[in-house]
């Protein structure tokens, strides 16, 4: 493992582009900053942002990848340089996930605000599992914000706002059509609203007694069906290794400290004992 410490540059606040469509957190404003500008102004930064080359036809020298708020705060404050790490060899699809991933482990985005952030992976062809690993989240966390993009924008609002739940986008994703949806959303809204019991969403039956090979979708509800009821266990990491959501050796490591907590001696199969 390298023990390269990125250096840091000061680099002139004008000559960064911190572009809205690049940012998964879009346009933002100086009214978004005022508590971290005087934050910083009282204590400095405490983390330099993170900047690659800016190659386009324009005026800038960096594209910021990681810090646009803490750009915004030092306009803000009129301070000429920010600290900076450059990152010269990166291409714009890592870009996309360092930043991606740095805002989504912050705990002031909403689901929506989540989904869209991961839309751009979807776009470009990612899988879920893919997804998940990039961002180091859960495959089930992603299905969800998956869902959330194809429901009707008066849900994703909802969503947004805190009135449907991830376990509800799931089951409303899953309804035959856009009213069935819609209908099925306004009485959780109403309900939240109002604090009366959650309505059941209806969905088509499945043959309980029916043996069959399962799709990714039905291994993955399991999964969120059993971490709901018990939690997570080894049976949730046995799902999600056979859906596809983490790799072989993940799955052995556990074996073998279960293993280990039972004084069986268990080794990694060699062509997975890194």
């Amino acid at each position: 493992m390298s023990n390269v410490v990125d250096q840091i540059y000061g680099i002139p606040v004008a000559s960064i582009h911190a572009d809205p469509d690049f940012n998964c957190r879009g346009h933002i404003a100086p009214t978004d900053v005022i508590e971290l500008a005087r934050d910083i102004k009282e204590h400095g930064l405490q983390q330099p942002i993170t900047v690659m080359p800016d190659d386009s036809d324009n005026e800038f020298e960096y594209k910021i990848i990681c810090g646009h708020r803490r750009h915004k705060a030092f306009q803000v404050l009129e301070i000429k340089d920010i600290p900076c790490m450059i990152k010269r060899d990166m291409s714009l699809t890592d870009a996309l996930i360092l930043n991606i991933g740095e805002n989504i482990h912050r705990k002031d985005l909403n689901v929506l605000q989540e989904a869209k952030a991961l839309e751009r992976l979807k776009l470009q062809g990612f899988s879920v599992p893919e997804v998940a690993s990039a961002v180091g989240k859960a495959a089930t966390w992603v299905y969800v914000r998956f869902d959330l993009l194809e429901l009707p924008p008066e849900i994703q609002e909802a969503a947004a706002a805190g009135y449907i739940k991830q376990l509800q986008i799931r089951d409303l994703a899953k309804l035959p059509n856009r009213a069935a949806q819609l209908t099925a959303a306004k009485k959780i809204k109403e309900a939240r609203m109002t604090g009366e019991k959650m309505p059941t969403i209806v969905r088509k039956k499945r043959d309980m007694f029916k043996s069959k090979f399962r799709n990714e979708a039905e291994v993955l509800e399991m999964i969120e069906h059993i971490e709901g009821a018990i939690g997570m266990n080894f049976g949730t990491r046995c799902l999600a290794w056979a859906s596809g959501a983490i790799p072989d050796l993940e799955l052995y490591r556990d074996i073998k400290q279960l293993a280990n907590d039972a004084d069986i001696v268990y080794s990694i199969p060699v062509e997975h004992n890194l």
